[in-house]
């Protein structure tokens, strides 16, 4: 589908690379540095019930020399906490620029020119999302905390923000993919932050996606980033969950003007409907309901841990870890079945919705299709010579079908049809 566009998956994973110059010296002095700063500069914002103050930052040069030292916070061991936590609250807090109504804190120069440094501030917030390696469980907890709050920030900007420019925009949307990888590319290791966190950047990267596409529909590069990124995640549960739930809500949308009023309705969760902006054009939505169908690939791949399996992390994974020879042996590639099964009641759901017989999304593993209920009215005959069953042709005129049978015979039919459509397409757009 994007063969003829570059990706951004490369750059992206630059992001890690990215570091302050603080980071050439010696880490207590780079660490004493950001301390002394990030404390003065957070004790002006007015969180802990003080009064905010304006900022004593003036010139472009302060602001980079500060934000050097951010950025180089937001990369401290989790033990320094308060710190991180004082580096967050300042960028968030600058962020409002953005907003019809900055904070009080915001530095001028910032107001004056806020998609600039939202810019660069979005990139140093990469960090805090970056897995620490041997933290304990209440300490990864605390990332997950600080992370949930940039998220919030991220969102309430989105949605509000009336001044945020193409460019913007973007580096938003590759921030919110890279730190998606970053997390939830490794294989799956229980209560790790990848593991705490994974609906909640989900949730945040296909809500803000769905936004983009009525404020700013993103460019062929990152919808080809996003179908790249999305299918070293798809050991997640969380991610089939997701794509589920965005293709259910769109599907609604499309239907509803496709066959207008007297069709079926779908009848979804009031917080999945409203996933979709209701500003979004009928345009927007049969391009976005088709692009979201195909970003994890071919859906059939999931029952294929070969296949899911073959990504960087889990290769290095397999390098490192003595418990693990094959990146297809990883125990976390155990609940392949059950997202494959899921996946499957998600496209059968779709198809129920264009035959107009959606009765609910259920991702149980014993849910029955409405077109699972019927059988077949043909008498079977047994070949003992073949040792198979094979049905007995005879002429509709001999063996006439009752009309509520006919009906589920032609459903089934047709709910073949789509099924094979809808994952050849998948297939096709690889």
């Amino acid at each position: 589908m994007y063969s003829d566009w570059s990706s951004l998956t490369v750059h992206l994973q630059l992001l890690s690379s990215s570091t302050s110059v603080l980071s050439k010296f010696p880490a207590d002095d780079s660490r004493n540095v950001v301390i002394s700063v990030v404390r003065n500069v957070a004790s002006s914002l007015g969180i802990l019930g003080s009064e905010a103050k304006p900022s004593l930052l003036k010139t472009d040069k302060e602001i980079s020399w500060i934000m050097e030292v951010i950025s180089h916070g937001l990369s401290l061991p989790l033990s320094e906490h308060e710190t991180i936590k004082d580096c967050v609250n300042i960028y968030c807090e600058w962020l409002s620029a953005l907003l019809p109504n900055p904070k009080t804190c915001v530095p001028e120069s910032i107001i004056d020119e806020p998609n600039r440094y939202s810019r660069k501030i979005i990139s140093h917030l990469y960090h805090l999302f970056v897995p620490r390696r041997g933290e304990a469980q209440e300490t990864i907890h605390r990332q997950a905390v600080l992370c949930h709050r940039v998220l919030r920030r991220v969102q309430d900007v989105v949605q509000q923000s009336e001044t945020m420019e193409r460019e913007t925009w973007e580096a938003l949307l590759g921030f919110l993919l890279a730190i998606n990888d970053a997390l939830l590319a490794p294989p799956t290791v229980k209560d790790d932050v990848g593991d705490q966190l994974c609906e909640r950047v989900l949730g945040a990267l296909y809500e803000i996606w769905l936004i983009s596409c009525v404020k700013c529909f993103p460019s062929p590069p990152l919808w080809k980033t996003f179908r790249e990124m999305s299918m070293n995640w798809r050991h997640r549960t969380g991610l089939v969950d997701q794509w589920n739930r965005v293709n259910l809500a769109l599907t609604s949308r499309l239907l509803s003007f496709m066959y207008g009023p007297t069709f079926p309705k779908m009848k979804i969760a009031e917080d999945d409907a409203a996933l979709i902006p209701e500003s979004m054009t009928e345009d927007c939505i049969s391009q976005t309901w088709y692009r979201f169908l195909h970003s994890i690939g071919n859906p059939v791949d999931l029952a294929h841990p070969s296949l899911v399996s073959q990504t960087q992390h889990f290769y290095q994974y397999a390098i490192v870890a003595e418990s693990v020879i094959d990146p297809t042996h990883h125990p976390c590639l155990a609940t392949l079945p059950s997202i494959f099964l899921r996946a499957m009641k998600g496209i059968s759901a779709i198809v129920d919705a264009y035959l107009g017989i959606y009765s609910g999304f259920d991702t149980t593993e014993h849910a029955t299709s409405p077109l699972s209920s019927y059988h077949s009215p043909f008498p079977t005959t047994t070949c003992s010579n073949l040792n198979l069953t094979s049905p007995i042709t005879c002429s509709p005129l001999l063996t006439p079908t009752p009309p509520a049978q006919r009906r589920n015979i032609i459903l089934g039919m047709k709910s073949s049809v789509i099924v094979t459509s809808i994952t050849t397409a998948c297939y096709h757009s690889k």
